[in-house]
């Protein structure tokens, strides 16, 4: 059976290494990636990420506090991390502690708050996790907060210009986003993408996912995993197809 067509747009170049990787990881192909260097030729590039997954977290640190700021990209507007998964220490949860830390980091002129086990503080990136239309915002809309009041016990997100008040009890519709999942960048797209492909995501890796997640990158993408784990990623393009035989079904009706 031939694998299923993947499509996407992407406001690249036709020479971008990115959308040749892309077509090259839809056709089922290992992709042609650049080992990063401090002068890379193209615009999708590769690091191993070490032999453990304390290895990769401190390589995507690196990345985001040294490498990217020297391509002139702001680590805080211009880079997404992408991930698999959620759990793992190379997953969304984990990195998002980390990179808040890095990238938004605790100051006393910097008000912040703690609800449902997250903090929040004036800066960070977060991002919509179910559609809210009073609020009239919706499911993977990304915000930044802008401002907190502990006396109204309340906090200004900002999303695409607009204020938009929660209350505390309200900030569970919201998680941090230095960190998202590639299933929640889906129709989004950043300058630069950051994707850890880790043996630990072995549940996740899929042709699609690795594809979709490279697509989000509109200027800069790194990957940051084992060369088997990438193979694995472009091997398993149908694992997770799901057979429901809803049109024999339908026919019985």
């Amino acid at each position: 059976m031939a694998a299923p067509v993947l499509t996407t747009w992407l406001s690249l170049t036709p020479t971008s290494a990115i959308i040749r990787n892309a077509h090259q990881i839809n056709q089922g192909h290992y992709p042609k990636l650049e080992p990063i260097s401090d002068n890379p030729n193209g615009d999708c590039l590769w690091h191993n990420g070490g032999t453990e997954s304390e290895h990769t977290v401190q390589v995507i640190s690196e990345l985001v506090t040294d490498f990217i700021p020297r391509q002139s990209f702001d680590p805080r507007s211009d880079v997404q991390v992408l991930c698999p998964m959620t759990r793992g220490l190379v997953g969304t949860r984990n990195l998002n502690q980390v990179l808040q830390q890095l990238l938004n980091p605790p100051s006393p002129e910097k008000p912040e708050l703690t609800w449902g086990g997250t903090t929040f503080r004036i800066g960070d990136r977060v991002i919509q996790l179910k559609n809210d239309y009073d609020r009239r915002v919706f499911n993977g809309d990304l915000g930044t907060v802008t401002a907190i009041d502990p006396i109204e016990k309340s906090a200004i997100i900002t999303v695409d210009g607009e204020e938009i008040e929660y209350d505390y009890a309200d900030l569970n519709e919201v998680t941090l986003a230095w960190s998202c999942t590639i299933h929640k960048s889906q129709g989004s797209e950043y300058p630069v993408v950051i994707m850890p492909v880790s043996m630990s995501h072995y549940v996740m890796l899929s042709r699609n996912l690795i594809y979709t997640g490279l697509t989000r990158a509109k200027q800069l993408a790194i990957i940051v995993g084992s060369s088997k784990a990438i193979a694995l990623s472009v091997d398993q393009w149908n694992q997770k197809q799901r057979y429901t035989r809803l049109v024999e079904r339908l026919a019985q009706c």
